[in-house]
């Protein structure tokens, strides 16, 4: 996965200004009680390990240099195709994990879109080009504050505001929870007027967010140029100290983000970075005295978050211009914000998909339609009019429309009323009028719970080997996610210490099966 937004922002502080701040010391954010691991509950720990793809996973483990994952998987069950959330980027995904919503439940519909409510784009750090074009501030505060504190649904609630016991969140994105916390920010943020020293927030009762939040003092590497603890050794350092101090919850979340960059960066072939959070995990595992003992007290769940799509060599033609494509519309400049009353379109680019807001009323959807439908390497185009969503392509003639309800049920027990041409989504009619997908898995349900992002938008996808981009959006050499495909939306899951499985799956189904492990007795 992208970097995320606080990884970006604090290390481009220090590479700005070549200084790195000292850590807060306290260690205030975890209770003094112990968690009894003698009780008949087993603690749930779940590590998700950003860009974790089934491939090079075993292809590291087959080579010797995963150790910990390997003895997990041995001692366990092993589920190489579980489906991600759309778009598959980091604060959708992760908000869909902890909530057990959609994004059109949960309200977030990306790493930027467009915020219906306060009429302006969100930003919580796609790339260094954009952050700056946005603002540094702004993308800070969105990322900081509003993400979690505003910009989630009130309605819905975390895995940590469901269970009515402690949990706990080691630098997870998404951390809302019942307890009062307080992130304390680098001094170098303070002293640029970038944000305030100490921001409050509703967290997990034991709560780590990098220097910023903080359970154990002699968990390192903290530091400016280590990104602040956001980084996997931190994470490690923050789970092995939970549980050697008998403090571990019933549940835990930790994250652990490195290998994302290896694989932006070398391509989905790269294995460096799953040997490196292996390392870490062998920490965690043998913080129980031996790998037997830490099996035997908690149940374990590793998984990635979304997969990543190889990008093709030739670069020049690897990215799509969605500006230059769209050049005969007005489209609001990036740094703007908010459109002015002569803009047509904005535009919310995540890597392999982006979002398309028509905002002058008096250009038609099919007028838009018609210039993207020029672009051969769009492989999904979507909108909605009224319950009807509607998919053409600019890779192939037909249309299909789809909308929830109706006679026809997918593999995943949902309903739906389907007609055109199917082969658009690679999806394909069973027996009994089941609907099976193909290259584009849960591609009806992924697809219908983005378009309550905008009144009228137009959401499209890249086909593989290519990425969207805009007036400031990243670029990425080795590869990049975002979209549909496959290739973008299947993790591999490892899970240690139980029989049981989730209903499906999916990412989407992982805190009811979570919520339903922990309430029973083991």
């Amino acid at each position: 996965m992208l970097l995320t937004w606080f990884f970006l922002i604090l290390a481009l502080i220090v590479i700005v200004l070549l200084l790195a701040a000292k850590p807060p010391a306290g260690a205030g954010n975890r209770p003094e009680e112990k968690t009894d691991l003698g009780a008949s509950t087993r603690p749930v720990i779940l590590i998700v390990i950003d860009s974790l793809m089934d491939a090079p996973l075993r292809e590291t483990i087959q080579a010797g240099k995963a150790p910990a994952l390997k003895y997990l998987r041995d001692h366990g069950h092993y589920y190489p195709r579980v489906i991600s959330s759309f778009p598959t980027m980091s604060a959708c995904i992760d908000t869909t994990l902890l909530t057990g919503m959609p994004p059109n439940r949960h309200h977030i519909f990306g790493l930027t879109y467009f915020h219906k409510q306060e009429g302006r784009v969100v930003n919580f750090g796609t790339g260094l080009k954009e952050t700056f074009t946005i603002g540094l501030k702004n993308v800070l505060k969105d990322g900081l504050l509003n993400l979690n504190q505003h910009f989630i649904n009130k309605e819905v609630k975390t895995i940590h505001e469901e269970l009515a016991v402690p949990t706990a969140s080691v630098n997870a994105i998404i951390m809302r929870g019942p307890h009062e916390q307080t992130l304390t920010v680098p001094w170098i943020a303070t002293l640029l007027g970038l944000l305030p020293r100490t921001i409050a927030a509703k967290a997990p009762a034991f709560f780590s967010f990098g220097a910023m939040a903080r359970l154990f003092r002699t968990s390192r590497p903290a530091s400016g140029f280590f990104r602040y603890g956001f980084n996997d050794r931190y994470s490690s350092a923050e789970l092995a100290s939970l549980i050697q101090n008998g403090q571990l919850p019933l549940f835990t979340i930790a994250y652990f983000p490195s290998n994302d960059d290896a694989v932006h960066k070398k391509g989905p072939q790269e294995i460096k970075g799953i040997a490196k959070a292996d390392v870490e995990l062998q920490k965690v595992l043998s913080a129980f005295g031996s790998w037997e003992e830490a099996i035997r007290k908690a149940t374990f769940i590793v998984i990635g978050d979304s997969g990543q799509t190889a990008m093709l060599p030739n670069k020049q033609e690897a990215y799509i211009d969605l500006t230059k494509l769209l050049h005969p519309f007005q489209i609001m400049p990036t740094k703007r914000k908010k459109p002015s009353a002569r803009d047509q379109l904005v535009l919310c680019v995540n890597e392999r998909m982006a979002y398309i807001y028509l905002i002058d009323e008096t250009l038609t959807v099919e007028q838009v339609i018609h210039v993207l439908k020029e672009e051969t390497r769009l492989d999904v185009i979507a909108w909605r009019e009224q319950d009807w969503v509607y998919v053409v392509s600019g890779s192939t003639e037909g249309k299909l429309q789809f909308k929830p309800g109706g006679g026809y049920t997918d593999t995943y027990g949902q309903a739906w009323e389907i007609s055109g041409d199917l082969s658009i989504l690679d999806i394909r009619i069973q027996e009994n009028q089941i609907l099976e997908f193909g290259i584009f898995p849960d591609v009806l349900f992924r697809l219908c719970n983005v378009m309550d992002t905008g009144e009228r938008v137009i959401v499209v996808t890249a086909a593989p080997g290519y990425e969207l981009i805009g007036d400031s959006s990243p670029t990425h050499k080795g590869a990049c996610h975002g979209s549909l495909h496959h290739l973008d939306s299947i993790v591999p899951m490892i899970v240690c210490g139980t029989d049981s499985s989730p209903d499906h799956f999916r990412i989407i189904d992982l805190k009811k099966w979570i919520i339903d492990m922990l309430s029973q007795k083991q």
